[in-house]
């Protein structure tokens, strides 16, 4: 994969095409005047993998940030649908997912998800089109609430203009016996098998995942929950500032312990908004179709407010 370059971009080798329409992100052969670029940026160590998707006209650039393992190829309804919105997309694999470096599935400290987003915006900001926009799935949302929580004093101003989390992570469901089971088990073993679970109601997209995603991690490390573990306790008890987020949540989410997270959102941002999906469950960029539409229109909406 070639160093991202945005002085000489990289084009996607033929290899990169067959993986994109694999994927079904093949917008610059689907959508009329949009450019994909694909390469890597170093962060700590770790080679990520960064999409930059460019239509003729841009309004704007949203960041887009992928849940526990997911990664940049299952995003495709959220980038098609910002792209017809004349909007730039940059999107990078977290480390241990999809094509960037790292043992699957596991991370050293939360930090290292901060210091990747450092990287990726010092990359980019003097290179593509303001406003920025920020939308983080689940564990992706968890990354933009510390970001926005604890590390904006590494910017000038703040980076993001407007901010969604879909489904955000701040406790997962049941996080009680897991933290028991992770005292208990924890010291060892190093890896615990995974259990896929009804996180959508699109049938197709829960085939997909179990059957036919190279990408999919079949084991959850014990170190990512060793890093959680302590993420939640710095994330509960950190102050609150003055900043609005707009959240979309799923009532049918099994995934993430969603009231109590509101919960906490609501102490640490001075505004919050929340809409709420009667049906939805927790992959809300894959839900069905209805679903997912209703997501879009909310998302249109948060983007357009002044």
């Amino acid at each position: 994969m070639p160093v991202f370059d945005f002085k000489n971009l990289p084009e996607l080798t033929e290899e990169a095409k067959r993986y994109c329409r694999y994927y079904q992100i093949d917008f610059c052969d689907t959508l009329p005047d949009v450019n994909h670029y694909l390469g890597s940026f170093d962060s700590l160590g770790y080679r990520m993998a960064m999409h930059y998707y460019l239509p003729k006209t841009i309004k704007g650039t949203v960041f887009i940030f992928h849940g526990y393992f997911d990664h940049v190829g299952l995003y495709g309804h959220l980038i098609k649908h910002c792209l017809e919105q004349n909007l730039a997309v940059i999107a990078y694999d977290l480390p241990g997912h999809g094509l960037s470096s790292g043992r699957p599935t596991a991370i050293k400290s939360f930090d290292d998800y901060q210091l990747a987003l450092k990287s990726c915006v010092t990359l980019c900001q003097d290179n593509i089109t303001a406003p920025f926009y920020g939308i983080g799935q689940s564990t992706g949302g968890a990354v933009l609430i510390d970001h926005l929580l604890n590390r904006t004093q590494q910017f000038a101003e703040p980076f993001f203009e407007k901010v969604v989390l879909l489904a955000p992570l701040v406790r997962p469901m049941g996080w009680k016996g897991a933290l028991f089971m992770h005292s208990v088990v924890g010291p060892f073993i190093s890896t615990w098998k995974r259990v896929f679970s009804e996180n959508s109601n699109d049938p197709v997209f829960i085939k997909f995942l179990k059957k036919h995603d190279p990408l999919q991690s079949r084991i959850m490390s014990i170190e990512w929950i060793t890093a959680l573990r302590l993420w939640i306790r710095a994330i509960e008890s950190t102050g609150s500032i003055k900043g609005h987020v707009s959240i979309v949540q799923g009532k049918r989410d099994m995934t993430v312990d969603w009231r109590h997270n509101i919960t906490v959102l609501q102490q640490k941002f001075s505004e919050v908004d929340v809409h709420y999906l009667p049906k939805g469950r927790h992959h809300l960029v894959n839900e069905s179709e209805e679903i997912r539409q209703d997501v879009f229109n909310y998302i249109d909406g948060v983007l357009a407010s002044s």
